[in-house]
């Protein structure tokens, strides 16, 4: 056998050993997209100095490769990533390309957003980099723009969580009947492939070092899912709308508090912000000047009649716990109640 030849017929067999020891396996070589097929437009794909670039029409690149016969269940992914300047992607998993899919439809997708823009109109997304996009986010980026970061992506029995540098952004138990907005009636965990996002023309992202470590079929969940479905619901529902849900008023006298603090931030899909950003001015209470008015609802639930005054002054809506140091479930669902019964669009939230 020649040695090349040879080299060929061992990498199957190599792989099957990887899988079985749970090592890192490349998911691209670093110099071509075979492995990886466009759903459609597939000029909106390239090669360049080792990295796949998205440039171009809306498109999805999927994994068709060879590692795991391209279906995944219990793994973690990894990648390096790059974004340019207000540009928008993401990484879908359990997925499945389609023909008559511009956009997938099955499985999840964890953002790739470093910068907000008005993009497709006067949409500005809100929903950051590490965000499981729209059924929990972090509404304040992790990351820069023209700026490698690594994305790390772990699903194991009912759980997925991302990561940022190292850092755990988000973490979601999927519960069995949890709720979806009807353009995502298939946002669930199975299995699948995964698939790389081409959004626009104006959205330049890089990804290289894509690589995946397969978990066993029967890994367990790493946490249990909301046991209030009413209050499930409405984190989704205002997850999947862009309603930025941030409180600027939870704070941490220790680091005991602040490591509580960011495990429920993250359980609920809620950003914390410990203090009022500098560019942020603001009343208590409404004012003809007042752009943002910062409902305290740390004693009583929050007054529909404010938010709806706050909403016709123009100003911006924030809320603050009013310096408690835990994020409290019926506090939040009482928040989420008004803003549904308000009808506050996601426009009228105060974002970063």
């Amino acid at each position: 056998m020649k040695p090349l030849l040879k080299f060929f017929v061992l990498l199957p067999v190599i792989a099957v050993a990887a899988l079985a020891q749970g090592d890192w396996i490349p998911l691209f070589d670093g110099r071509t997209l075979d492995g990886w097929q466009a759903n459609l437009r597939p000029e909106s794909w390239a090669v360049e100095d080792g990295a796949i670039v998205t440039r171009g029409d809306t498109s999805h690149l999927f994994y068709v490769g060879p590692v795991a016969k391209h279906d995944f269940k219990n793994f973690e992914f990894s990648a390096e990533v790059m974004t340019s300047t207000g540009a928008n992607s993401g990484i879908y998993f359990h997925t499945e390309s389609r023909p008559d899919e511009a956009w997938p439809q099955k499985g999840y997708e964890a953002q790739v957003v470093s910068t907000g823009r008005p993009m497709f109109g006067t949409y500005v997304e809100h929903k950051m980099a590490g965000s499981i996009y729209a059924v929990r986010n972090t509404w304040t980026a992790p990351t820069q723009d023209n700026a490698w970061f690594h994305y790390r992506i772990k699903v194991t029995g009912r759980t997925i969580q991302t990561f940022i540098n190292g850092e755990l952004i988000c973490e979601y138990t999927e519960p069995a009947d949890a709720w979806r907005a009807a353009d995502k009636q298939e946002r669930h965990l199975s299995s699948g492939t995964f698939a790389l996002q081409c959004h626009d023309p104006d959205s330049v992202v890089y990804y290289r070092d894509l690589k995946v470590r397969v978990l066993p079929d029967d890994a367990p969940s790493l946490g249990e899912p909301i046991d209030d479905p009413e209050l499930d619901e409405l984190i989704g529902r205002f997850s999947d709308s862009n309603h930025a849900l941030i409180d600027l008023g939870i704070v941490a006298h220790t680091p005991a508090q602040r490591l509580a603090q960011m495990a429920a931030a993250r359980f609920y899909g809620v950003t914390l912000g410990y203090t009022l950003p500098d560019d942020v001015t603001a009343l208590p209470t409404l004012g003809s000047d007042a752009p943002v008015v910062i409902i305290n609802d740390r004693d009583t639930p929050p007054s529909v009649e404010l938010i709806q005054a706050a909403k016709a002054q123009g100003a911006k809506i924030a809320f603050s716990s009013g310096g408690v140091t835990r994020l409290d479930p019926r506090r939040l669902k009482a928040r989420l109640q008004a803003l549904a019964a308000a009808n506050v669009d996601w426009r009228d939230m105060w974002a970063p």
